[in-house]
């Protein structure tokens, strides 16, 4: 059997055994001739170009979303395939955190009871609700699709979302069907928020028209993660940005460990592979010291990330246009709050509460 894989996936060896490494990007049809199974992360888009003519039968990509995958494709040529769903949620909702507390110490959101829309009530953006009221925001929510299949969320109008301090974007892109997400966030959206309303990105570029950013939406605080043309993106709004990471929101070591073994246990369960079961790759606890100090909340979390350092590396380096994915390939390695053990802190009341929820072992 042959397996062909993305090289910056980790643990390939561990649970596939022997494969064929290589850039996700340059993965060709060539590559793919004699091969049977094929792992992807978001950088490799599979279709009938790549796929057609090859003996592939099944595709895993490490990625929560697969709008990458041509489904319609994979499905009309009998090839199966499965994705880590969900294996980046915690990561996400975390990165979320982290940037509400650089954004606090640099005075934003920090009035009483602040209002935030979650857009796209999924596993990610469920996550996020929960961690944002714990921070004591008032919280609306927008996913009308959810909406039709649980009669008990309500769902607000996208239309109706204005006069709120942050608007934090958590949908799949999708240009079909009824409520698609492809530029959803454009200038009839960006021209009725107030002015210094933060708007936050995690799911993927194109949910927000570039164009139409830069033309209505300057009046607004810019975080963003995820950009259209990956990994030719609009440096103007890259510089234009209080905050700029290179769509790395949803990794963590954990994250990216999970969503191989996810992989894996597909490929295992649909009879693929030979060998016996791999054991779960054990994750083990990071230590983090505070030398007794009086820290708040925000103190704990950045020193687990700070995406203010990513932006200064970021704007550095966009300069060359090759840095995008370089950036990816090297990002820091960074830890899920739940695998991290706090040592020799010091808590107000109110921030040891924040702390202990947000800490909770998996």
């Amino acid at each position: 059997m042959k397996i062909v894989a993305d090289e910056d996936i980790p643990l390939i060896k561990y649970y596939f055994g022997d494969t064929v490494l290589k850039p996700g990007r340059e993965i060709t049809q060539k590559d793919l001739i004699d091969a049977d199974i094929l792992l992807v992360r978001a950088v490799t888009p599979v279709n009938q170009a790549l796929l057609e003519g090859t003996k592939v039968k099944f595709v895993g990509t490490t990625t929560t979303g697969i709008d990458h995958l041509d489904t319609e494709f994979l499905d009309h040529a009998g090839i199966l395939y499965a994705s880590a769903f969900s294996c980046n949620a915690d990561a996400v909702a975390e990165y979320v955190i982290c940037t509400i507390a650089r954004l606090q110490t640099l005075g934003f959101l920090t009035g009483k009871k602040p209002r935030a829309a979650v857009i796209g009530v999924g596993n990610t953006g469920r996550r996020v609700v929960q961690k944002l009221k714990l921070l004591g925001f008032n919280v609306v929510v927008c996913d009308p699709p959810r909406a039709m299949l649980d009669e008990n969320f309500i769902s607000c109008p996208l239309d109706e979302i204005h006069d709120v301090d942050l608007v934090t974007l958590h949908t799949p892109l999708t240009k079909e069907g009824l409520y698609p997400t492809y530029h959803l966030i454009n200038k009839d959206f960006l021209t009725r928020q107030k002015k210094q309303c933060i708007l936050m990105n995690t799911s993927r570029g194109s949910v927000i028209s570039s164009s139409d950013l830069k033309l209505y939406g300057e009046h607004l605080v810019w975080c963003l993660d995820v950009w259209e043309n990956e990994p030719e993106i609009d440096v103007e709004i890259m510089a234009r940005a209080l905050l700029a990471t290179p769509h790395i929101a949803g990794y963590t070591v954990e994250s990216k460990y999970r969503a191989v073994a996810m992989v894996y246990d597909a490929a295992y369960k649909l009879n693929l592979l030979k060998n016996a079961h791999i054991p779960l790759f054990k994750m083990p606890k990071t230590k983090f010291s505070f030398e007794n100090k009086t820290v708040d909340w925000r103190e704990v979390v950045l020193k687990v990330y700070d995406p203010a350092s990513t932006t200064k590396l970021m704007k550095s380096k966009m300069i060359d246009g090759n840095a995008f994915d370089v950036l990816r390939k090297n990002f820091q390695e960074r830890h899920e709050f739940g695998y991290i053990e706090l040592r020799d802190l010091n808590l107000k009341n109110e921030d040891q509460r924040i702390i202990q929820a947000l800490f909770i072992s998996h």
